[in-house]
């Protein structure tokens, strides 16, 4: 069926769930969903008062949005977005798993603990969090979209970050997997692997504990890496959103189980 550009990229009466919308690469995403006409609901494990300009943001724009707060790394806490998210909006359409957690750390320091907190959130919960909105989705018969955010470190592991990287790599195979499964059922699943892009936690993350000395060397790095990128700058989240309102749109209804990689060139370097 041919449709305008306008129709190709209208969500109008979409129902889309964001896991870790409200701040960073989520927040670019959901905001990009509600442009495009979606109802958002934002699941975080901040309170409601640190999510709120994320909400108002949404709402200035003119948007519909809900907001819950969940652990996602325990599982039992899966069914009542589901549950919630009918309450708000009566379906979904949509689902974006963006939450995810990484902490530098050499693997002479891996502890249990790092590797499942980390697999827990960024594997884990993507998949069992994809089985119950695959299964509603199949219930009620209409197909959708399912976006996982994985990362360019799950094809390039840029080092002493073991357990990130193979719960990203994780995903991206996890992505193919149901996406095999999913077909026959109108329901498209893909990945992002975003390269290097400005967040808050990622901010926090490298300057956790570090020296001024430490952080003046991290600034020059950075810098560095980025004068090395053919696109010469650093990625921000609306750019990530970009990408995942093509994948939640009429526009990429061929695509099924393929990686989108938004990474400011990183890997041709």
């Amino acid at each position: 069926m041919n449709h305008s550009i306008e129709k190709l990229f209208d969500l109008t009466g979409k129902v889309a769930i964001v896991t870790g919308g409200a701040m960073g690469i989520g927040k670019g995403v959901a905001i990009r969903l509600a442009e495009a006409g979606a109802k958002i609901m934002i699941v975080d494990i901040i309170d409601h008062k640190d999510a709120e300009p994320t909400l108002q943001e949404i709402k200035n724009l003119g948007g519909q949005v809900s907001y819950l707060k969940a652990d996602l790394r325990d599982i039992k806490n899966l069914p009542s977005i589901i549950t919630q998210t009918l309450k708000e909006f009566g379906d979904i359409n949509i689902l974006v798993n963006n939450a995810g957690i990484f902490s530098y750390c050499p693997i002479t320091e891996l502890t249990e603990e790092l590797w499942d907190n980390t697999h827990n959130l960024n594997l884990k919960a993507v998949a069992f969090l994809s089985k119950l909105v695959v299964s509603k989705m199949i219930e009620k018969n209409h197909g959708g979209k399912i976006i996982n955010i994985s990362s360019i470190d799950s094809i390039k592991p840029s080092g002493n970050l073991s357990q990130y990287d193979s719960s990203k790599g994780g995903v991206r195979m996890l992505t193919r997997a149901f996406a095999k499964e999913t077909g026959k059922y109108g329901i498209n699943i893909n990945d992002i692997a975003p390269g290097g892009v400005n967040t808050p936690g990622g901010t926090k993350i490298a300057g956790e504990n570090l020296t001024a000395e430490q952080q003046k060397a991290m600034k020059t790095q950075t810098e560095q890496f980025v004068k090395m990128l053919p696109l010469q700058r650093m990625g921000e989240p609306q750019d990530i959103g970009n990408a995942a309102l093509f994948l939640a749109s009429d526009a990429s209804n061929y695509m099924t189980g393929s990686t989108l990689i938004v990474d400011g060139g990183l890997l041709i370097m």
